[in-house]
């Protein structure tokens, strides 16, 4: 109820009715004077935001203590206790998403992993090497073998190089950028003592050239860009094979569009890679916004032979799971957080043993919601809780790719 005055007159302001208490029997408002000054219109804001904190931490409480608790309380009526999913929903979620961009952005998520890549000890390089040298002698693909013998090529030049600069003892590591200036320095030096063949030398120019340009043209999904510089020279050359040797439709378009990301890339990957990401972290919200209703079809087909359950009652469970889960996952965020900040050896262990703790609660927290909704036994709850996730988990990887798919057509 607000503090404000009550107006004397018996006729609503917003619907004209007559009044017969404070409030409209028709339309709801209160019976106020419409004149507020500051004061209350600063503490008519501040009752509304302690208001929604208490129905919100009282709803919660509920949420994570007691799973499918208040999915049983709203399917019998029992709502003005407890804040409302939709709203709920909309809350937890914006929450959630607006810590996980802001924690990991896919910008720094692309730096450090080309940092961990990028650093290479000469242990490191001499593993690769071995590798990809035992991967060539089992190789059955011609294409695929000839890779694997020029990379490994490449490899005994680096280490070659490092070995004649550094010694092979160091501890030193070694960038692309540096792995790459041994190359050239030591092409450079064969070429200038004439201690190199023409076969050689075609061999060393096509290593130098391929780490001089590591990201020339696209590669996505096994589909390779990077001898056409326009959409109009790939339809040319098209156009002059023979009809039952030309791309098909669908692969035309997909060429299509990797000729366009290569013109407005530049053939940088990186950046490529760094903007894909950047769509595919934005479409994670739409992603959970469409698998909610399909969620609640798949308990629906579960629990079909309970007439008592409507389609909308398992929609209102999985939205308090959902909610539930974007709370348990922003707590293992914090918690990580908190563990990256603090150096104490015993605080960090402490830290672990609770991420490991809210990890296993978010693990189960599904079986105890159904347990506790339906109200099933142990046996058949579990049952169906594992045809859930991995139904769930199909249905959410089908959705991925669709959504990585927009966002490569988006970009």
């Amino acid at each position: 109820m607000s503090h404000l005055k009550e107006r004397k007159e018996k006729i609503c302001l917003n619907c004209k009715a007559e009044l017969y208490a404070r409030y409209c029997h028709i339309c709801g408002q209160e019976n106020l004077e419409p004149k507020e000054t500051v004061w209350h219109l600063v503490s008519h804001f501040f009752n509304d935001i302690t208001h929604f904190d208490g129905k919100f931490f009282s709803t919660v409480k509920y949420l994570m203590r007691k799973p499918g608790f208040l999915s049983k309380e709203y399917m019998a009526g029992r709502r003005m206790s407890y804040l409302n999913p939709i709203r709920m929903y909309v809350f937890t979620s914006a929450i959630f998403f607006i810590f996980l961009f802001s924690l990991q952005r896919p910008k720094d998520v692309m730096h450090e992993k080309n940092r961990k890549e990028s650093a290479s000890t000469v242990k490191e390089v001499r593993e690769r090497r071995d590798r990809y040298a035992k991967e060539a002698l089992t190789e059955t693909d011609q294409e695929d073998r000839e890779d694997l013998e020029s990379s490994v090529k490449k490899l005994d030049i680096e280490l070659a190089m490092i070995g004649k600069k550094y010694g092979d003892s160091t501890r030193q590591t070694f960038s692309r950028a540096d792995l790459r200036e041994l190359l050239i320095e030591a092409y450079t030096d064969s070429l200038g003592k004439g201690e190199i063949s023409e076969t050689d030398r075609k061999r060393m120019q096509q290593i130098v050239r391929a780490a001089e340009n590591p990201s020339s043209g696209s590669d996505f999904f096994g589909l390779k860009q990077g001898q056409y510089r326009t959409v109009e020279e790939y339809d040319s050359t098209e156009r002059t094979l023979a009809p039952d040797l030309r791309d098909g439709w669908l692969k035309r378009q997909a060429m299509h569009r990797l000729i366009i990301l290569d013109e407005e890339f530049n053939a940088d990957s990186g950046r490529f890679k760094e903007h894909l990401l950047e769509n595919i972290f934005h479409s994670f919200p739409k992603i959970l916004f469409v698998s909610l209703p399909l969620f609640a079809l798949i308990l629906n087909i579960l629990y079909y032979r309970h007439k008592q359950y409507y389609y909308v009652d398992h929609g209102i469970f999985t939205i308090h799971v959902y909610c539930a889960t974007f709370i348990l996952l922003l707590a293992m965020m914090l918690l990580g957080r908190v563990e990256d900040w603090v150096g104490w050896g015993w605080f960090r262990t402490l830290v672990n043993v609770l991420i490991f703790l809210v990890g296993v609660y978010t693990f189960i927290y599904l079986y105890k919601a159904m347990r506790g909704f339906y109200g099933q036994g142990r046996g058949k709850t579990f049952l169906k809780y594992f045809i859930v996730c991995c139904v769930a988990s199909v249905v959410n990887l089908i959705l991925f790719l669709i959504f990585l798919l927009i966002s490569v057509i988006s970009i």
